[in-house]
């Protein structure tokens, strides 16, 4: 008994001193997040710029092994179907109006460079209307569309976690 209790003892004060010590890597190596904070002006001037090939802009704040944060701008027009298999997107309208199409299938999907199955086009969906404060979750494998309304621009926040 006495010894159990003396490598309970000595288990919690090994945990205790590597609890201690500062993170200096995330799980990919890359040093841990520090502060950050980009105002509304610095965030407009990132989603400016559509990316190559595509109707819509995104920049990743911050990129991890299992989650990473994306502010995206999208248009009302080349928008693709996408679905991906281990990633669950949470995400926020932060301004603008859209239509979310979720569920169904993507006739003719082909994968991508990023694991990512997309497609041009999406059968027996469903639409949800977007506006500023809306809330949504998009579970891994569950294919979805966001388009913003004619002639605007729909801004949004997602945080995507691995599954």
């Amino acid at each position: 008994m006495l010894r159990s209790i003396g490598i309970v003892f000595s288990i919690a004060a090994v945990s205790g001193a590597v609890l201690a010590q500062p993170a200096t890597t995330t799980l990919r190596g890359a040093p841990p997040d520090s502060y950050k904070f980009l105002s509304h002006d610095e965030l407009t001037r990132m989603l400016t710029t559509p990316e190559s090939g595509r109707a819509y802009s995104a920049s990743v704040i911050n990129d991890h092994e299992y989650y990473y944060s994306e502010f995206v701008k999208r248009l009302d027009h080349g928008n693709m179907v996408e679905q991906h298999g281990h990633w669950v997107d949470q995400i926020t309208i932060l301004s603008g109006s859209g239509t979310l199409t979720y569920g169904g299938v993507i006739p003719g999907a082909a994968p991508n460079a990023a694991g990512e199955v997309r497609g041009a086009s999406q059968t027996d969906g469903k639409t949800r209307t977007l506006q500023p404060g809306d809330f949504f979750i998009i579970p891994a494998g569950m294919p979805h569309k966001i388009d913003a309304a004619k002639g605007q621009t729909l801004n949004y926040v997602v945080f995507k976690a691995r599954v």
